[in-house]
């Protein structure tokens, strides 16, 4: 029987007020003995109960109930969490779901997806999360790759991705949802939970795709040996995950990341908000009620937010760790945001990694080194994590770079990366090197040994030794730009596509004071924030961007460019 202690560590907020974490609670929080321990694999199918018992009633708090609970509730605490898990994998086993079979869970976002797949792994099924903010074209063709059995979705989802009962019959996937052709969640609730039958710790336990900025993503097979193995990090990182903080996750769930986070806060007993539709309303509004203490969002989502830092709710006062993963971020948003918290000496940490091969590195920064920020350095992701190594490579030969200050191709060794690439397993082969990988990005190491992200190398233009460097500068320069990247054109000149923010218009004088010692800029070419056609991790597409300016204008791409293979 799972635990029903009373609830512990920190719940709603009074509106406004700020909580406060002192460094003795910080401290004693490094140091309870209570924890699902991660030294060995835990499969996420088990993790919510084993949670559950440890830790009892810890909170969990939502923006929106879980589309299937009953009881359509904004507050959960671990056990009810665990509940709602256990009661997922026997509507899952009603629908006739058996172990290995494979279930894409396709939906409206919302925290409850990471549920929803613990709950089939619970079973020994292996969920494949797929993004609905996709292209239409683009999920079919991942849904074509996974020849799953199985569909957990959402009407409005399955509306926009086209997947009527014709197209179901065609896939051969049983869908549960309240769709034609379907059956509803509602019927199949409220069977015997069946007992946990979760796959081995090195069998494929979660499949996640890659972001869509070079084109189609790739499906990751990933193990709970390597999952556990990411979260273990975080679990023992300093000052991060305890009983005594309010960790709201703002990320995309159907990511990797989304399941690392959530079992590192589920073996520490880290009370959680849960962010599913992080709108610049539901934003103010859950961070001035509840307070949260760490934040952990996309680096463009945090762009975004800076219009937010001058609200009068000052929802951002109270953050003591701001957490960028996924991508580097702009020099410009870590000082504001750090300078937004009224915490004596918060810190940001940007994470760098992947979906096939998790966290690679780490770097923190105070407001006094992110003051210093710039240059070049504002292109470096720290050190690797414990347990993971990388290097700079020759991209001809796939070896290692006899001096690592050469910029060359970013590959990293760790037990964290993926099994295979679904349907696509040739591009998985040509980017492993033995125990080494290929990131996909272009860098070297720093003066200290750190990494610098130059480029992905996908997106490389000769002559340019730095795209990104280039869009921090220019974020730098242009402080009410809403995003800015530079991409090729059809010559292969470097076009930066500015996106002002509100509405505004992109200032001659500005941009002409903004560009001077950048030689070699092409004209700016201006586009509405549509126009950028993020991924699900807030990413503006490039490859698209690059097709908009050989058009002349911000129009629609053809299928063709759209639904090419990604790099």
């Amino acid at each position: 029987m799972l635990q029903t202690r009373k609830p512990r560590g920190p719940g709603a907020q009074p509106s406004g007020s700020v909580r406060r974490t002192t460094l003795g609670k910080v401290l004693r929080g490094q140091f309870e003995p209570r924890r699902v321990a991660l030294l060995k694999p835990v499969n996420v199918g088990l993790m919510a109960e084993l949670a559950a018992e440890r830790h009892g009633r810890v909170p969990l708090l939502l923006d929106q109930p879980f589309a299937w609970d009953p009881e359509q509730r904004t507050a959960l605490d671990y056990v009810e969490f665990a509940h709602l898990v256990e009661q997922f994998s026997a509507v899952l086993t009603a629908a006739g779901v058996r172990r290995w079979d494979r279930v894409v869970i396709l939906k409206t976002p919302n925290y409850d997806v990471q549920a929803l797949a613990w709950a089939a792994a619970r079973i020994g099924a292996i969920p494949a999360l797929l993004s609905a903010g996709l292209d239409p074209d683009i999920l079919n063709i991942l849904l074509e790759r996974l020849q799953a059995r199985y569909l957990v979705t959402d009407p409005q989802t399955a509306a926009y991705a086209r997947l009527d009962r014709a197209r179901l019959d065609a896939l051969g996937v049983r869908a549960v949802a309240d769709i034609d052709g379907g059956v509803p969640v509602a019927d199949l609730w409220g069977g015997a939970v069946p007992a946990p039958a979760p796959l081995k710790d090195e069998d494929p336990m979660m499949i996640t795709h890659t972001s869509s900025t070079t084109g189609v993503s790739k499906l990751a097979e990933t193990s709970a040996k390597a999952v556990s193995f990411s979260a273990f990090m975080e679990s023992v990182f300093p000052f991060l995950h305890n009983d005594n903080e309010l960790f709201a996750s703002a990320i995309s769930h159907v990511h990797v990341r989304g399941a690392i986070t959530q079992q590192a806060a589920f073996s520490r007993g880290t009370p959680l908000l849960g962010i599913g539709r992080p709108d610049d309303e539901t934003m103010v509004r859950l961070l001035q009620r509840h307070r949260p203490t760490i934040l952990e969002a996309h680096p463009n989502a945090y762009v975004g937010w800076e219009r937010l830092l001058d609200d009068p709710a000052q929802p951002f006062a109270g953050i003591r760790v701001f957490i960028n993963t996924f991508d580097a971020i702009h020099p410009r948003t870590i000082r504001r945001f750090l300078n937004a918290s009224t915490r004596t000496m918060p810190l940001w940490w940007q994470c760098y990694g992947m979906t096939e091969t998790q966290v690679v590195s780490v770097r923190p920064y105070t407001r006094r080194s992110a003051a210093r920020l710039g240059g070049r350095d504002s292109r470096s992701v720290g050190w690797e994590v414990p347990g993971v190594r990388a290097r700079i490579a020759d991209p001809a030969t796939g070896r290692r770079r006899s001096s690592q200050s050469q910029p060359g191709m970013i590959q990293a060794r760790t037990r964290a990366r993926a099994l295979s690439f679904v349907g696509t397993p040739e591009k998985f082969s040509e980017r492993r090197h033995g125990r080494w990988f290929d990131t996909g990005d272009w860098g070297r190491r720093g003066r200290w040994g750190q990494l610098e992200i130059l480029d992905r190398v996908a997106d490389r233009i000769d002559g340019v030794d730095s795209c990104l460097w280039l869009e921090d500068v220019l974020m730098g320069r242009i402080p009410d730009a809403e995003e800015i990247v530079v991409v090729p054109d059809g010559e292969g000149r470097p076009v930066p596509v500015i996106c002002m923010r509100d509405g505004k218009t992109l200032d001659p004088l500005a941009w002409k004071s903004a560009s001077a010692g950048l030689t070699g800029l092409a004209e700016p070419f201006e586009v509405s924030p549509q126009d950028l056609r993020r991924t699900a991790t807030v990413k503006a597409r490039r490859y698209l961007l690059t097709e908009m300016i050989k058009n002349g204008r911000p129009a629609p791409v053809s299928p063709e460019i759209v639904l090419r293979d990604g790099a």
